[in-house]
């Protein structure tokens, strides 16, 4: 029998940022048990929220975010550009939202914090013809944003076991780490420095946990990891100098499944480090906020 993994909860007065999340964003017709976005951000800082920084995937997420920071303080924004938007917007409609995106991203740069999340997701794109094109847009966006000199948040997922591009089965981007690789080619062809990019929602593969740590990159451990062992041994390895915290929110609750999450959990990603690390939650706390602030290239008092 597996002795069940017993981590302690996230502890009381904790400062945190939650370096990647989704507020707003379009709320699921059914079930919705999420507190409303105002009473998310508001018990986020009252709590030990230091600042939030939310990511948007596609010019509609990115104006819902510019309405909804108005006025607000402590909060920042990423400008992204989600390998699923590539996928799944429809082809008429793809050019005109592209070269809106493209634009606000060049024109704004002042305005935001980093660009992402971008990447490469061979779970949503099974087929080398809708893998290749992620790629290519991917080419895309570093071209023509490298001279912006802002970080870069990726959106990485390796394709499965079950999502072989049948037709094409030998193809390197079957592989387990096909993804990885495929993202680490492109990071080299433009000459992207490892401190410009963060891995968010780390998942693995297991080994790239310690050799991404080594390069430089940061590691964005999402509060999932607290009841997942899964998400926590991909980052086991991982220098607490390459490690950032993160909810994705409204996805990756610490432990229930479902469009449940809210910024106010990443303290659960904290406890995840700390238990992967076998240190105190406080220098996690205190490390973690140091290295989102530096890797932002945030001025504020903690």
């Amino acid at each position: 029998m597996t002795k069940k993994i017993i981590i302690a909860e996230p502890e009381e007065g904790l400062k945190f940022i939650d370096t990647h999340c989704h507020l707003p964003f379009p709320r699921p017709q059914k079930n919705d048990k999420l507190p409303p976005d105002e009473l998310q951000y508001k018990q986020y800082l009252e709590n030990g929220g230091v600042y939030l920084i939310t990511s948007s995937i596609d010019n509609a997420t990115l104006k819902l975010i510019l309405n909804f920071i108005k006025g607000k303080n402590k909060i920042g924004y990423t400008c992204g550009w989600a390998p699923q938007t590539v996928t799944y917007t429809p082809e008429k409609k793809y050019n005109e939202e592209w070269k809106k995106w493209i634009d606000f991203v060049i024109n704004n740069s002042k305005n935001f914090l980093g660009i992402g999340e971008i990447g490469i997701d061979f779970h949503h794109a099974k087929t080398l013809e809708k893998r290749t094109k992620q790629v290519s847009e991917l080419e895309k966006i570093f071209e023509l944003t490298l001279d912006l000199d802002k970080p870069y948040i990726l959106h990485v997922r390796n394709a499965a076991k079950n999502e072989i591009d049948i037709e094409n089965p030998n193809h390197k981007f079957n592989r387990y780490d096909g993804a990885t690789k495929e993202i680490l080619r492109i990071l080299e062809e433009f000459n992207i420095k490892s401190s410009k990019v963060m891995w968010h929602c780390f998942s693995g593969p297991d080994e790239y946990g310690l050799s991404l740590s080594e390069q430089g990159y940061k590691l964005s451990v999402p509060s999932s990891a607290y009841g997942n062992n899964k998400w926590r041994r991909a980052t086991a390895k991982s220098s607490l100098d390459s490690l950032v915290t993160e909810t994705d929110s409204y996805y990756q609750h610490p432990y229930l499944h479902g469009p449940l999450n809210v910024p106010l959990n990443v303290r659960y990603s904290i406890a995840a480090i700390s238990y992967t690390h076998n240190i105190s939650q406080v220098e996690v706390s205190t490390k973690t906020v140091h290295n989102a602030l530096e890797f932002f290239n945030l001025d504020i008092e903690t």
